[in-house]
């Protein structure tokens, strides 16, 4: 600790992540071709050996203290855009990160492939993650968000794309007052019940639906709202089930 604090460890790991350096040596080259430099940064020295030793055996936990707050600071000075909702608005989805299958033999993806996934919770009014978890990269993005407490307010729309549809999900968000919006899958069994006024030129149809699959009907058994639109900048006709609370 005296002769490699952690502020020169995280200082370490941030220039790595910034130039996208994958070995322990690489880091220690590039920092030593900017040695003159080091007193920019309170660095006095780095050897490969010490930066090993201080990333097997120092707590992450400071490193993720220091993220959140952070966070809560970059919250309060994200620029603003017009593009808003009164609800507050996020985004469900999932990264697949590939990883060296000799180093992380735990990430197990493909046969000779290895791999993370990373979860986030994206909110659209600061343009900012609020929630992070990391599986390995066969875990299934619906069985993420089953098993993991999104923090997810009433009131709040979420929207999410075709992986996540599971009825039983998406009714247990509507049960806690969550709107959401996701792709309808094409092979959707359902049943028009109703008409909306169509609001756009670029809509199509605005329909109320019930579900008509035995099963499906039992998980959600609430009416939804399905909209066909044209997307002019992909020349295609899609189609979206809002659900609302």
């Amino acid at each position: 600790m005296k002769s490699f604090t952690t502020w020169q460890q995280f200082m370490a790991i941030l220039y790595a992540q910034i130039t996208q350096k994958d070995s322990l040596r690489d880091i220690v080259t590039g920092f030593s071709a900017h040695a003159l430099r080091w007193y920019h940064l309170g660095l006095t020295g780095i050897h490969k050996s010490t930066l090993s030793d201080a990333n097997a055996n120092r707590a992450y936990q400071i490193f993720e203290a220091l993220f959140y707050h952070l966070l809560s600071r970059c919250r309060d000075l994200t620029p603003k855009h017009k593009f808003r909702f009164k609800n507050p608005l996020y985004t469900i989805d999932a990264s697949t990160i590939d990883l060296c299958l000799s180093v992380f033999p735990w990430a197990k993806f493909r046969t000779t492939k290895g791999a993370i996934k990373l979860h986030c919770l994206y909110d659209h009014s600061g343009a900012l993650p609020t929630f992070l978890t990391v599986t390995d990269g066969k875990k299934h993005d619906v069985r993420v968000v089953k098993d993991t407490p999104f923090p997810l307010l009433p009131d709040s729309i979420v929207s999410v794309d075709k992986a996540y549809i599971d009825y039983a999900w998406l009714n247990s968000l509507d049960a806690q007052g969550v709107w959401f919006v996701t792709r309808a899958k094409t092979n959707i069994d359902y049943a028009v019940v109703g008409q909306y006024p169509v609001s756009s030129k670029r809509v199509i149809s605005d329909e109320c639906i019930s579900l008509q699959g035995p099963l499906t009907r039992t998980k959600y058994p609430k009416e939804l709202r399905l909209i066909r639109y044209y997307d002019e900048e992909r020349d295609k006709n899609l189609s979206q089930n809002p659900f609302s609370s």
